[in-house]
């Protein structure tokens, strides 16, 4: 089944708006506007998948060490919101199965970023993609799965087979193409500040689509849009507003 893109996704919810990866941002991305939201999970001790980007709790957060090494309950007492504003105080870690009842109930489409802590690549793509089997069947063109880490597609692409990929990465480095092919990839996710239009063009001619990020000017997503991007990942409610 074929990707229904919008051509604005919001980064970690809406982050400019509101906590990472939590549901209030969820909530103000549809209300923003956003009909995708892009979030990053990663496993907690007890093989729970959490929102979360950094593999070291505390930037978003009141919690210490790291995230693989605290179970689910632990990480949902932490406060992930009185970092941002007084406003957003006690706002919770969600996991995956929160954060896709929240994303259902809003209409929002979703990109799963799975996001491993060294050496848990396997298993966390294992459980993200049993989750999404679970929970997400009906919604295998709403949801790109991408990952920066090639055995966590490796894995999603035999045990969610159905669910699409995207090839995430920070430049076109040499051997992309035939990376994301091997991984059986829709689209290549690199980050906007090395695309250029012939990028662009490469990856189209490849028969990938482009989802690129962190967009943050109206004006830079617009030319990236005009150069055939089909998707920028933004922080900035304003960018949604001047793509819609």
């Amino acid at each position: 089944m074929s990707l229904r893109l919008s051509r604005v996704i919001g980064h970690r919810g809406v982050a400019a708006s509101a906590p990472e990866n939590t549901l209030t941002g969820f909530r103000l991305a549809a209300e923003a506007g956003f009909s995708w939201v892009e979030f990053d999970v990663m496993l907690g001790a007890d093989e729970v998948p959490m929102l979360h980007h950094d593999e070291r709790l505390g930037r978003t957060n009141d919690g210490h060490g790291r995230l693989c090494e605290q179970d689910a309950a632990a990480l949902k007492r932490l406060d992930a919101g009185a970092w941002f504003a007084p406003a957003f105080a006690g706002e919770r870690i969600p996991d995956l199965a929160e954060a896709i009842s929240c994303c259902r109930a809003l209409g929002l489409a979703m990109n799963v970023e799975i996001k491993p802590a060294a050496g848990h690549e396997i298993r966390t793509a294992e459980v993200v993609s049993e989750t999404l089997n679970a929970l997400c069947p009906d919604l295998v063109d709403r949801i790109v799965v991408s990952s920066f880490a090639p055995d966590c597609l490796e894995v999603a692409k035999e045990k969610a087979p159905d669910f699409h990929r995207g090839y995430l990465c920070e430049t076109l480095a040499e051997g992309w193409r035939q990376a994301a092919e091997n991984l059986g990839c829709v689209s290549v996710h690199p980050n906007h500040r090395a695309l250029t239009e012939a990028a662009v063009a490469a990856i189209r001619e490849a028969g990938f689509r482009t989802l690129t990020y962190t967009v943050n000017d109206p004006l830079r997503a617009a030319t990236l849009i005009a150069w055939g991007v089909d998707a920028v990942i933004t922080d900035e409610p304003s960018v949604a507003a001047a793509l819609a």
